[in-house]
């Protein structure tokens, strides 16, 4: 334990290493601090604020199942964020599976896009609507990474690490994805 720190106040390394030696309420505290920023970032690859909810319950309780699995305690947001982006992924392959299951009968409830209502709902505002509708646009890569920079505020070699990419395929994603979203907002 730091000295002269509350748990609330202790870096995420530090609350990982108590975490992992058997203090459940460190990992709580990694819950509170993450939660909004990997939800808000499920909600931006998926559309859907309500399927983001249940993804972002499921990556947080398999970050803690498997937390013994990560090797460097400061690269907590990292490997994070890179859980929630398998899950996201592992829903939407999901979903295909049970689209051709079913047939189209329900392929646009099932669709993985931003719509611009519920987005537009979830954080007002006519450019942020335009921005979000443009975002949707963008391959799913170059989502991630725009999201993973502008709005989580990684860096790029954290976003090459989060995506399991080198940094110049991430550095790629992130400027093409930037110029593609500018040319979007301009149309």
């Amino acid at each position: 334990m730091e000295l002269g720190l509350q748990i609330s106040d202790r870096p995420d390394a530090a609350l990982v290493r108590e975490a992992k030696s058997g203090q459940p309420e460190a990992f709580n505290v990694l819950v509170r601090r993450w939660e909004r920023k990997v939800y808000s970032f499920l909600v931006y690859l998926t559309g859907r604020p309500e399927d983001a909810f249940d993804m972002c319950q499921e990556a947080f309780l398999s970050a803690y199942r498997h937390l013994g699995q990560l090797k460097e305690a400061d690269k907590f947001p990292q490997w994070l964020f890179r859980i929630a982006r398998n899950t996201a992924h592992s829903h939407a392959r999901r979903e295909r599976e049970e689209e051709t299951s079913v047939g189209d009968l329900e392929a646009t409830e099932h669709s993985s896009t931003v719509r611009v209502g519920e987005a537009g709902q979830w954080e007002r505002g006519d450019l942020r609507i335009l921005v979000e509708k443009a975002l949707a646009g963008l391959p799913l890569e170059q989502r991630e990474a725009i999201v993973l920079k502008f709005y989580q505020g990684f860096k790029l070699a954290e976003i090459a690490e989060i995506q399991g990419c080198p940094l110049s395929t991430a550095k790629t994603r992130v400027y093409s994805g930037f110029e593609q979203l500018r040319k979007l907002i301009e149309r």
